[in-house]
């Protein structure tokens, strides 16, 4: 899939402004990310995590999102045009596997949540073997980044609350050493994830 930089970066950089007004958002260790193909790992525990997570790195970033806000007219342009990934999370399917293939071979960065949903209670969920698997068929490092307090200021099910402090931290790089094939490193890979995930914090 294709995205135009222009485009995108004009919108990054309108979520940017925001995220700096309402919510005072400070990065750290972005700086560290390399070059080349990467998978951002975040915590997940609001819908504010995906632009808070891409919004301070100057790159085209590329993200899940589900496939049902891809309805005409808005949903079906507007989303693919920032770099957004239809999924069917109940049933994905190979298109979503192609396109995240394609991201990464083309040396692009991906956005993709270990925990697979949103949490409930702010506590970190188990992780998903996913991005595992992921990792392992491309070859490609894993960043953990932990994002605090997204939740504040828009829990699930909850409404916005603006002038919540967000920070954003991101970590050094995982690469996967397990048997590519094997669903259980995939697994202790993601767990990997999570455990650094947890670690992080703000400096």
């Amino acid at each position: 899939m294709k995205v135009c930089p222009y485009w995108f970066h004009i919108c990054r950089r309108i979520c940017l402004t925001f995220f700096k007004i309402f919510h005072n958002i400070r990065a750290y260790g972005a700086e560290a990310i390399p070059e080349g193909p990467i998978i951002l790992a975040p915590n997940h525990a609001s819908y504010l995590d995906p632009p808070a997570v891409g919004c301070s790195l100057p790159r085209v970033t590329y993200y899940l999102a589900r496939h049902t806000l891809f309805a005409p007219p808005v949903g079906s342009w507007l989303l693919p045009s920032i770099g957004s990934i239809p999924v069917n999370q109940q049933s994905p399917g190979p298109s979503s596997l192609k396109n995240i293939f394609e991201v990464l071979k083309n040396r692009g960065t991906l956005v993709l949540f270990p925990e697979g949903q949103r949490t409930h209670d702010g506590q970190l969920r188990p992780a998903e073997p996913g991005i595992g698997l992921i990792a392992a068929r491309t070859s490609t490092p894993v960043v953990p980044v932990h994002i605090i307090g997204s939740r504040a200021a828009m829990p699930r099910n909850g409404f916005w609350h603006p002038f919540r402090p967000i920070r954003v931290v991101y970590g050094k790089p995982l690469h996967f050493s397990g048997d590519p094939k094997n669903r259980e490193d995939y697994q202790r890979f993601a767990d990997q994830i999570m455990a650094a995930i947890a670690k992080l914090k703000c400096p």
